[in-house]
């Protein structure tokens, strides 16, 4: 059952700036950290630019508990009392009959390119959007076939909302190599529990073409299917990895990279 919330605020006179980016951090957390959050808006009323509404929508009672126990919002909410004229109005509804709860499906859409900036600028022109700086990633050890060696792999995100594009540069003889440009490579999806992932497709019966691990023999942090899904790859990439993901689309640049 969905739970939507909504939370009036009316902003002391020359505060707003300082408001406006208290509430794009607060986003960025709450998008990085908080799968069950579906939906978060912060809008500004047409007729009072004093106002602002925040509406948030939660996939369950235990997601929004989630989230009024988080550090950053514990940091957040003094922060943004001395913002106020008074404290937010908060209010929150819950439907009148229950729906089904969706599932999550893919974050993002791999596909190589012969060409990185040229394939960037031709999806902007395109789409009309915006990526991120591209980000050169060193594999500790990327396996594929069987054996395995230190690898890199260099990729864009798309600004935009899930799922991403994501362009990486072929490069090599394996998963990423130009062989594999023109068309979509995989479905990305996040993965809680990687081990488990890893059992499952072995007892399933699907391939996997490449597995991204912090050294031989290690649990993975992701890994590239076969196209035995119907002739479709899936990318597992695991969910400790989400805040840095979040990260680089919200702010253009991914931490701790320097860009290329």
């Amino acid at each position: 059952m969905t739970i939507t919330a909504t939370a009036r605020q009316i902003i002391k006179p020359g505060t707003e700036s300082h408001l406006d980016a208290l509430m794009a951090q607060l986003e960025r957390d709450i998008r990085a950290n908080e799968p069950g959050c579906l939906r978060f808006d912060y809008v500004v009323s047409a007729d009072r630019p004093g106002e602002r509404l925040v509406i948030e929508e939660y996939a369950d009672e235990n997601a929004l508990e989630a989230h009024k126990h988080t550090d950053y919002l514990a940091a957040f909410i003094p922060r943004l009392l001395e913002c106020l004229e008074e404290p937010p109005a908060v209010e929150v509804y819950r439907p009148a009959e229950a729906k089904p709860v969706l599932p999550a499906s893919c974050f993002h859409i791999g596909v190589v390119v012969p060409d990185l900036a040229k394939a960037v600028e031709q999806y902007t022109e395109w789409f009309g959007i915006e990526f991120a700086e591209p980000a050169t990633f060193e594999i500790p050890y990327l396996e594929q076939g069987g054996t395995g060696a230190p690898g890199k792999m260099t990729a864009a995100f798309s600004r935009t909302t899930e799922p991403q594009y994501e362009l990486i540069q072929a490069d090599g003889d394996g998963i990423m190599s130009v062989e594999h440009a023109g068309k979509v490579l995989y479905y990305g999806v996040w993965e809680p529990d990687m081990a488990a992932r890893v059992a499952w497709l072995e007892a399933s019966g699907i391939g996997v073409d490449a597995y991204f691990r912090p050294a031989e023999g290690e649990t993975p942090f992701a890994l590239i299917t076969a196209p035995d899904l119907m002739g479709v790859r899936i990318e597992y990439v695991g969910i400790e990895d989400k805040p840095a993901i979040a990260e680089w689309v919200n702010t253009g640049r991914y931490p701790g990279l320097q860009g290329r």
